[in-house]
C-alpha cells in the first residue's frame, strides 16, 4: 500500500507540475527562480532532496532563508503552501523542538514583509508536512513568499524539500464538496496532497469519498488525482 501512495505522489508532483501553474513551485527537479541566500549550498537538485536548503540563524548573525520568484496576485484572495519540512538534528540532546518554528511571509515587489503565518512542530521527528495558509493583503498585485525560521541555530533547525503553492480565489462553500478536504470549496493540489497523507497516517479526514461508495482508500485517492490534472 505504501509503494502505490509513494507512486500517487510522483505522479501527483511531476504531473502537476508539468502542466505549468501560475504560482512559483519549489521541488528538487523545479526550482527557476527561487533564492537561497546561504553563501556555502547553492540551489541544486541535490541539495534540495538531501535535506541541504536548511533554514536558521547563524552564528556571524546571518538570517538563512529561502525566498521565491515574484509572481502575480491577481485574482487570489489567499495563498496555501503544502510543504514538507525535514528537522534536522531532533535526535540531538540540546535540540529545542520549539525553535524549529518555519514561518511564511509575504512580502510586495520592494521586499517589505506584509504579513506572515507560523507552523511549529507538534512532535520530534524527520519528516513533516504542514499545509500553511496566508491571505493575500487587498490591494497587492505583485509578491513574494519568504520562508525563514527566526529563532532556529546550527542544532535546532530545519530544511525545506518541498513548496507547492496554491492560490485560491474562492470563499468556503456551506455544502461539502467530494474530494474538498480541506472544505475551501475548490478541488486541488492541496487536496489531493492532504488526502494521500491522511491515508499514509491512516487518519480519516473529511470529503475524502470522492466516489461516494461509503469506503476511502486508495481508489479516491487515484480518481482525486486524475480530477486535479484534468481540471
Amino acid at each position: 500500500m505504501k509503494k502505490i501512495i509513494a507512486t500517487l505522489v510522483t505522479v501527483l508532483v511531476f504531473s502537476f507540475a508539468a502542466k505549468g501553474q501560475e504560482l512559483p513551485q519549489f521541488t528538487a527537479s523545479n526550482f527557476e527562480g527561487w533564492e537561497y541566500n546561504n553563501p556555502g549550498i547553492p540551489l541544486s537538485t541535490t541539495d534540495i532532496a538531501r535535506g541541504n536548503i536548511v533554514l536558521y540563524v547563524t552564528r556571524q548573525g546571518l538570517v538563512l532563508q529561502l525566498t521565491s520568484p515574484l509572481f502575480s496576485c491577481q485574482g487570489i484572495d489567499s495563498i496555501e503552501a503544502s510543504l514538507i519540512w525535514f528537522t534536522q538534528y531532533y535526535y540531538d540532546s540540546s535540540f529545542d523542538l520549539d525553535k524549529t518554528a518555519l514561518t511564511m511571509a509575504i512580502d510586495d515587489e520592494t521586499g517589505t514583509a506584509l504579513d506572515s503565518v507560523t507552523y511549529l512542530p507538534d512532535a520530534p521527528g524527520s519528516t513533516h508536512y504542514p499545509v500553511i495558509r496566508l491571505a493575500v493583503p487587498h490591494g497587492l498585485n505583485t509578491a513574494r513568499l519568504r520562508f525563514v525560521s527566526w529563532k532556529a541555530d546550527v542544532v535546532s533547525c530545519g530544511a525545506i524539500k518541498r513548496a507547492l503553492l496554491t492560490g485560491i480565489a474562492s470563499t468556503p462553500h456551506d455544502d461539502p464538496q467530494p474530494g474538498d478536504i480541506d472544505n475551501n470549496g475548490v478541488v486541488n493540489i492541496s487536496d489531493a496532497t492532504l488526502l494521500i497523507q491522511a491515508l499514509m497516517l491512516e487518519q480519516q479526514v473529511p470529503n475524502a469519498d470522492f466516489d461516494g461508495n461509503g469506503v476511502v482508500n486508495i481508489t479516491d485517492a487515484t480518481l482525486l488525482i486524475d480530477y486535479v490534472l484534468r481540471h
